[in-house]
């Protein structure tokens, strides 16, 4: 059984064992570790879930093998986002993947287990963002101005698909009902 640390939506994090990690079903069971002594086992939803680690660290292989591999950014639901480079093999199930990534500029080699609930997306990128994580734009309120930018051309685009009647104020487009 493999030693798991579970990272959960609310932030809380729980230490366990599992049989088996496959996602073939929207739950997991674990044995549970930890400072309770009356809890023993548990059925755990996905949608609970962020990300599992599973077993420990291990080094990571030389950088001419990781270079080889696929680079991805692992943005998930609560905005978190986690880069890293892929081991090819990722094994995909119903309700969530296993992945074995290295961190860019990291040397371990960690396996992580994320149901799909809890991902927004995995984006392949062509290469690592050279600019401090100031600088991304991530947290300053780079988010707002691209809502914003995507409102706008919403707006632009439906009013170029309108009639010139729709154009017309809504007031003067409002006709008057006669008395019966």
């Amino acid at each position: 059984m493999p030693a798991v640390v579970i990272s959960f939506l609310d932030g809380e994090v729980l230490h366990a064992e599992i049989p088996e990690l496959s996602f073939d079903m929207p739950v997991i069971e674990a044995e549970v570790r930890g400072v309770e002594p009356n809890n023993q086992r548990a059925i755990l939803p996905l949608t609970a879930i962020t990300q599992i680690l599973v077993g420990s660290p291990e080094p990571a292989p030389a950088t001419d093998v990781t270079a080889a591999w696929d680079r991805a950014a692992f943005h998930f639901i609560d905005g978190q986002v986690i880069r890293a480079s892929i081991e090819p093999g990722a094994l995909l199930g119903r309700h969530g993947g296993i992945w074995r990534v290295v961190p860019p500029g990291d040397a371990e080699l960690i396996t992580l287990a994320i149901p799909y609930c809890a991902l927004k997306a995995v984006f392949q990128i062509r290469q690592w963002d050279s600019r401090p994580f100031s600088e991304r734009g991530e947290g300053n309120g780079t988010r707002i101005d691209t809502v914003t930018r995507v409102l706008a051309e919403r707006e632009r685009h439906l009013e170029d698909l309108a009639t010139p009647e729709q154009r017309r104020p809504l007031m003067s487009r409002v006709g008057r009902r006669r008395a019966p």
